[in-house]
């Protein structure tokens, strides 16, 4: 049975959501402050978060980036903020998906459903290439190669936005979470780089392209360069 953490403090929607959840399988804890949030993630296994932004103590962008320190578990922010950067901030914080309050309870369960889907793909088997996320490891052309937490999210990041471009900011905010130097990130891609250099056509080659800043070259044109 999914474990869910609910996270919201407005007692009225947490009731809501915990009873229809509950009637849909899951298996629900709820917590109504920011530290009572972290307190259960450091004691406990979820399979899915679902974060509320406005709460009485900290906000719900600063308890994900405190939770990708300690899980990788998903994070599906539920909040009444609509704008666009709210959205944005929200990704950059560590969170996998967003919906705005009020919302529909089937939805709600069908993206808890995605997530957890995307969650238990453990391999990706891409032509000539295997990505295991348990062991870090890639083969590709009969060789293997191991990579580090934070190079290997690095490599999912690319891999899964193939020719979209990434700034230093945004690496910092997505692999960091700001926690960090901007020293790092070029030490990061750099390592990364080398790493796969062996199967750069058949993964593509990572190219950093002035203004805009690093993305994966499909191997299409690896090829041609």
């Amino acid at each position: 049975m999914p474990e869910i953490l609910l996270v919201d403090d407005n007692e009225e929607i947490l009731s809501v959501n915990e009873s229809h959840l509950t009637r849909q399988g899951f298996d629900v804890t709820c917590a109504d402050t920011g530290i009572k949030a972290i307190a259960l993630l450091k004691d406990n296994q979820f399979d899915c978060i679902v974060l509320d932004v406005l709460l009485p103590d900290l906000d719900g962008f600063t308890i994900c980036k405190a939770a990708r320190t300690i899980t990788d578990t998903p994070v599906l922010f539920l909040s009444c903020l609509e704008e666009a950067d709210d959205k944005v901030k929200g990704l950059m914080a560590g969170g996998d998906d967003y919906m705005t309050k009020p919302c529909s309870l089937k939805e709600l369960t069908a993206r808890i459903n995605a997530m957890l889907r995307r969650k238990g793909s453990k391999k990706i088997e891409v032509a000539d290439v295997s990505i295991d996320r348990d062991t870090k490891i890639i083969n590709a052309l009969g060789k293997s190669v191991l990579l580090s937490e934070r190079e290997f999210r690095l490599f999912i990041l690319f891999f899964e936005n193939k020719g979209k471009s990434f700034s230093k900011e945004e690496l910092l905010e997505r692999i960091w979470y700001g926690n960090a130097e901007m020293s790092v990130v070029t030490s990061l891609v750099l390592r990364l780089r080398r790493k796969i250099e062996f199967a750069e056509n058949v993964i593509g080659q990572i190219k950093s392209e002035y203004g805009k800043g690093y993305s994966l070259v499909s191997p299409e044109k690896v090829r041609l360069l």
